[in-house]
């Protein structure tokens, strides 16, 4: 009874909190149903797209593909060494690991498109900013999801080993990571679908890639040309995510790769790699990249501590407040509707025609970039947090629906089965057969969307959407780093407060599964 009723006042307590975050933000159902039908003035002027154009896309969009595997490979590669470094059995030293975890939950912090700015401050615009940028942000990443797997994982037969005098690296080596390999590279896999999407705004501050071409689409307002564009990055998705399924069903063994087929796989895989290595090159910044990066440096030492204490709007409190409301509302936006979706793009639940026809439109709203989004949500609601709001929401559909899909692709649907033989209305079934099993999967994305869409929001500066990000990304393209730090160290501490409170709640109801 105690149970239920706690569950009953955190919800209430979160209805009331959504209502104050939909006050602060002015959201307002009224003019969304009066102006929402702006939402779609530039997507109709996207149809039919140019394709006489898209002999002028290859070119940026190849270096953008490159961009993406190129920071994917190296950051996983060195996330497995960071992992390694951060595990408390291989790395007994505490005060060389605990540090390490610091700075790389630190980074990590940090949105993909800041670093990417960031690094045009210190090599240069182009592709090699980019790809630093997704190559430390794929390691910060992989980095964290490695040394968790690691730690989540049984030492009983490692240890054994070790007594044995195997050595405590190699009866690591045999036992734990074998063990958590599989779903390491699984983790690889979805981040490269999700560096493609990065790797495609990162042009927007100059970093190379497709967004540097989309960028000057929208700016001279030819949107038959930003259809091309993004028609052309939708076919990348679509390839990027069948291999990464195909992928995926070998490291769980659904299907497996004869050894030639394997040896092909590594070769292409090799290739392409390094073929991307040899585009990049390393501007002659005659010194400048030292100067900028001590700048950054000093900023980040001693930022304005005006900003930080400040209760105007334009005061880092305030800021963080607001995009706080943005991110929660655009999560919960995002879970509503993702959850439709993910229900009706199940080929485990529907007829594969009408899933595949859902999974297809979940990989359109998924390419678009989100400041494309931005944009169109400003002609609806005019610019600041409301816009902001709508944009996560969207942002929020594609990558909640892949998550929930995951899911469902997991679960027993032996009892959803049984119900539907009795007679049993759809809805119903899916509430007393499937909702159990899922649970907490779906809280487990959504707590992850929310620690991603805090971050996102920083994206939303682009166009002038509400939040941290306008200010942060005014304050580092004119060099006022002392702003720049004030608004940076806001956003990692709420990052990493709201990282602390879900790590709690998730270990809040293991306990309480297993109790049950």
């Amino acid at each position: 009874m105690m149970k239920r009723d706690r569950h009953w006042l955190l919800e209430i307590v979160f209805l009331i909190v959504l209502v104050i975050a939909g006050q602060s933000v002015d959201f307002s159902l009224e003019l969304l149903l009066r102006r929402g039908v702006r939402f779609f003035d530039i997507a109709s002027a996207m149809v039919p797209p140019d394709a006489s154009y898209a002999a002028v896309v290859v070119r940026p969009l190849w270096a953008t593909i490159q961009m993406s595997l190129i920071g994917t490979v190296a950051g996983a590669a060195m996330g497995m060494a960071g992992a390694l470094f951060a595990d408390s059995y291989v790395n007994a030293c505490g005060w060389l690991r605990i540090p390490f975890k610091g700075v790389v939950n630190l980074i990590r912090t940090i949105p993909a498109l800041i670093l990417a700015l960031i690094c045009t401050f210190l090599v240069g615009l182009g592709a090699l900013a980019g790809t630093i940028a997704i190559t430390l942000y794929t390691f910060v990443v992989m980095t964290r999801m490695g040394y968790e797997d690691m730690e989540n994982t049984p030492l009983a037969t490692a240890t054994a080993l070790e007594v044995t005098g195997c050595g405590r690296f190699r009866a690591f080596a045999r036992t734990v990571l074998p063990t958590m390999l599989p779903s390491y590279l699984t983790n690889v896999l979805y981040l490269l679908e999700a560096n493609v999407r990065h790797a495609a705004i990162l042009g927007y501050v100059g970093a190379g890639g497709i967004g540097i071409l989309l960028n000057e689409r929208i700016a001279w307002r030819e949107y038959s040309q930003v259809g091309m564009i993004l028609l052309m990055l939708y076919g990348v998705v679509i390839l990027a995510e069948g291999s990464s399924e195909v992928l995926r069903r070998v490291l769980d063994g659904t299907y497996r790769l004869r050894r030639s087929q394997a040896v092909l796989l590594f070769v292409i895989i090799a290739a392409l790699v390094m073929s991307s290595v040899g585009t990049l090159q390393w501007p002659d910044r005659g010194g400048s990249g030292f100067a900028a990066a001590a700048s950054i440096a000093d900023g980040l030492i001693h930022p304005d501590w005006s900003m930080i204490l400040s209760t105007a709007h334009d005061g880092v409190p305030y800021l963080l407040y607001e995009t706080f409301c943005i991110a929660l509302l655009g999560t919960v936006g995002g879970t509503a509707i993702a959850a439709w979706f993910s229900f009706t793009a199940s080929f485990r639940l529907l007829p594969w025609p009408l899933a595949l026809v859902s999974r297809l439109f979940l990989m359109l709203v998924r390419t678009i970039p989100v400041f494309v989004y931005g944009l169109m949500c400003i002609r609806v609601t005019g610019p600041g947090p409301f816009a902001g709001v709508l944009t996560l929401t969207l942002c929020s559909v594609g990558l909640l629906a892949k998550r929930f899909l995951l899911a469902i692709d997991d679960i027993d649907l032996a009892p959803f089965q049984a119900y539907r033989a009795m007679g049993t209305p759809y809805i119903a079934c899916l509430r007393y057969a499937l909702w159990p099993q899922l649970y907490s999967r779906f809280a487990a994305a959504i707590l992850y969307r929310m620690d991603v869409n805090l971050r996102d929001a920083a994206i939303l500066g682009l166009v002038g959407a509400g939040g941290i990000g306008t200010p942060l990304i005014l304050a580092m393209m004119h060099y006022s780093w002392a702003e720049a730090g004030a608004l940076l160290w806001g956003l990692v501490v709420m990052v990493a407060g709201l990282e602390m409170i879900s790590e709690g709640i998730r270990k809040s109801r293991r306990r309480d599964e297993y109790r049950d």
